[in-house]
C-alpha cells in the first residue's frame, strides 16, 4: 500500500502535515502490523529530508511498550515469530534501502524487551525506487515504511502501479489538477 505527498505539498501546508501525521499513525497503529498499512510513500525528491525531519520529530514522541501502561501509544507486534519475520524483511530491504530513523535506544515502557515482540518504527529510503525491485516486492507486516523520491507525478504514478496488487493508496494534494492526473 502506498501514500502519496503531492508536488504542492510543502512543509507547513496542511496537506504536508497531513501526510506526516498520517505516515506517522501508519507506523504505529496495530504496530504496524494492518494489511492496508502504508509500505511505500512517494515523496517530492525535494522533501525526502523534510518528510523524514518532521516524522522523526513525531516518532520521537511516541512511547512504546505495554499498552495497559497510561501514555503508551503503541504496543508489541503479535509475537516473537512475527517480529523475526520483519527483521527478515527489513533485512532484504536494506538490501537496496538506507535507514533513515529509527529510535536510537528504545525504552520498551512497562515492558520486558526480552519477552515482549517489541519493535521500534523504521524509515527506510530507496534512492532509485524506479528500477529498484525489494521495495515493491517486499512488504514487513510490521512498523517500517520507505520512502521513495519521485522527480514527476508520472513517476509517482509509476511507483504506486509498481506495488503489484495493493489494497490502497493515498495522495495528501490541495492541488485538484494533481489529485485528477493522479
Amino acid at each position: 500500500n502506498s501514500m502519496v505527498l503531492g508536488p504542492d505539498a510543502e512543509p507547513g501546508t496542511p496537506e504536508f502535515d497531513l501526510f506526516v501525521k498520517e505516515l506517522r499513525k501508519e507506523l504505529t497503529i496495530k504496530c504496524g502490523q494492518r494489511c492496508t498499512a502504508v509500505r511505500r510513500a512517494m515523496v517530492p525528491e525535494t522533501r525526502v529530508e523534510a518528510v523524514r525531519d518532521a516524522l522523526k520529530a513525531q516518532l520521537d514522541r511516541v512511547s512504546i511498550g505495554d499498552p495497559a501502561v497510561d501514555g503508551v501509544r503503541m504496543g508489541a507486534l503479535a509475537g516473537l515469530d512475527q517480529r523475526t519475520e520483519v527483521e527478515s524483511a527489513v533485512a532484504k530491504l536494506m538490501q537496496e534501502a538506507e535507514l533513515l530513523y529509527t529510535v536510537d535506544a528504545p525504552v520498551w515502557v512497562g515492558a520486558d524487551a526480552d519477552k515482549g515482540a517489541f519493535y521500534a518504527p523504521r524509515l527506510l529510503a530507496q534512492s532509485s525506487p524506479l528500477t529498484a525491485e525489494r521495495v515493491h516486492e517486499v512488504e514487513p507486516f510490521g512498523p517500517v515504511t520507505t520512502l521513495l523520491p519521485y522527480g514527476s507525478l508520472d513517476d509517482a504514478i509509476s511507483l504506486v502501479h509498481k506495488g503489484k496488487g495493493s489494497l490502497c493508496c493515498s495522495i495528501a494534494t490541495g492541488d485538484s489538477a494533481v489529485a485528477r492526473k493522479f
